[in-house]
């Protein structure tokens, strides 16, 4: 080809990607930010861009997606007899009425599919649910949370599969196996297996990667080690900051793009209540419990509904303590929601609410109870990523705030007395009420700024300390 042509066919191509940007606009990657680079902004813009996702294509695509759900309708319709034995027979199957020809087995799975396009299942459950189902006989597996699930969880589903779609964050909370950490070194030794590949040592997650053409390097809680990430979702749209900043710092190394969209004003700001006492019952703290109520009580006089409070803590006493807290302020939720809702950080992964708060606990006669949780970033990136609008921490800021990752988070949120549960007496009536902090008058008296609700008024005032009572109907 003479230079001439050459010439000729780039001004071709170059017209060709003027009237593609002129009809697109910024859905052509063409612009600097897709070019290698490692500036923040061309960054954030490539990230946050979604190309050829026009408006155009994507009516078409939805428009190809509801004619693809009219022609099966059209077909379940016309042949509903034949749907109707299927089904039916499919119901037999998994109910253990019989065992079918494997062709068979297959068959009903394919009628059901095309009237339910995805079946929900766990690993524990993909045995029992698809026997019959042989290698490749399933279209498309898409795993969720991998990062939580050991390798060989995953081997009959991945077996049973054609493709497969692994969706994780390796550093999250690691998979919990119940095989002590002695048995598995057993076993290792018995089969000639290397140590990174022990359940409790690797993931499905991890596992995917390792296979991943495309992907990046993120630092290791080992010092000096590095992990390998396959094909990064860097674009985070939960969390407001400061939640994002902590989690991006601790465990993403900053590669994470800040896509939250702006929302209304939430109420109150994010603190960390430093709780100094030394008085412990074990792991429980109980000056960390009447922090923690008075936080709820005013969530609650805020009109925040429970449902999107979520109580956590790195240990299951503290938990169990918290949850009793909780029943006292929001009586009327039920038990199975307030254990959805009040937890240790592992029950809380994959789940979010506008407001969290971390009572952080540890038996201060006991420093190295905290080692498990300093070990690596995954059990602060869980319990911090699960706040979308409002963090609170409750604890020891001189103990808990110099360990490794959580000085961080003391480094994000700003240090404030934890408030104190009390009553005051308004018109003859003794009310709940919150003691903010302490100040001493023009009298040389202590006074405190109280806040309390009268009806559907939040009232903040000062009270002289005389007038204080503790919810013990004490005096302070």
């Amino acid at each position: 080809m003479t230079l001439a042509k050459l010439d000729a066919e780039k001004e071709r191509l170059r017209a060709a990607l003027w009237e593609a940007q002129q009809r697109w606009s910024d859905h052509v990657p063409s612009g600097p930010e897709y070019a290698e680079t490692l500036e923040r902004d061309l960054i954030e813009r490539r990230e946050k861009a979604a190309p050829w996702a026009d408006g155009e294509f994507t009516k078409a695509r939805t428009d190809l997606f509801l004619a693809a759900l009219a022609l099966h309708k059209a077909l379940i319709l016309n042949e509903a007899p034949t749907f109707r034995k299927n089904l039916s027979a499919l119901m037999d199957l998994v109910a253990g009425k019989g065992t079918p020809r494997p062709e068979m087995t297959l068959a009903l799975w394919q009628t059901f599919f095309l009237v339910v396009p995805v079946v929900s299942s766990t690993f524990a459950s993909v045995g029992r649910l698809f026997a019959g189902c042989g290698r490749e006989s399933i279209g498309w597996l898409l795993i969720d949370a991998a990062g939580q699930a050991p390798p060989q969880y995953a081997a009959g589903a991945l077996w049973r599969s054609r493709r497969a779609v692994v969706v994780g964050d390796p550093l999250q909370l690691e998979p919990v196996v119940t095989l002590p950490w002695g048995g598995q070194q057993a076993l290792l030794r018995e089969f000639g297996v290397s140590e990174e590949w022990a359940p409790s040592r690797t993931s499905v997650q991890q596992v995917a990667d390792r296979l991943a053409v495309h992907g990046t390097w993120l630092p290791s809680s080992t010092p000096g080690d590095s992990v390998w990430v396959g094909t990064p979702l860097r674009v985070h749209r939960r969390c407001d900051r400061p939640m994002f900043d902590v989690s991006n710092t601790i465990a993403y190394h900053g590669l994470m793009v800040f896509g939250t969209p702006g929302r209304d004003p939430f109420c109150d700001h994010d603190a960390w209540y430093d709780v100094g006492s030394g008085v412990a019952e074990g792991h429980w703290i109980p000056a960390e419990g009447e922090a923690l109520r008075a936080v709820l009580t005013r969530l609650r006089w805020a009109d925040v509904p429970a449902s999107e409070i979520r109580v956590l803590s790195p240990f299951r006493k503290v938990a169990g303590k918290a949850a009793a807290i909780h029943r006292t302020i929001f009586r009327e939720i039920s038990e199975e929601d307030r254990r959805n809702w009040v937890g240790t950080v592992h029950t809380m992964q994959g789940k979010e609410a506008d407001v969290v708060i971390l009572v952080l606990g540890g038996d201060p006669r006991s420093p190295g109870s905290r080692r498990f949780a300093i070990q690596s970033a995954n059990l602060l990136n869980v319990a911090v990523s699960r706040a979308r609008r409002r963090l609170y921490v409750i604890g020891n800021r001189n103990t808990w705030g110099k360990e490794r990752f959580f000085d961080v988070l003391a480094g994000q949120l700003p240090s404030e007395t934890p408030p104190k549960p009390c009553r005051v007496l308004v018109a003859g009536v003794w009310l709940e009420a919150i003691v903010q902090r302490w100040e001493r008058g023009n009298d040389d008296r202590w006074r405190g700024v109280v806040e309390y609700r009268d009806g559907t008024e939040i009232v903040i005032e000062s009270r002289d300390q005389a007038e204080l009572r503790a919810s013990s109907a004490q005096r302070f």
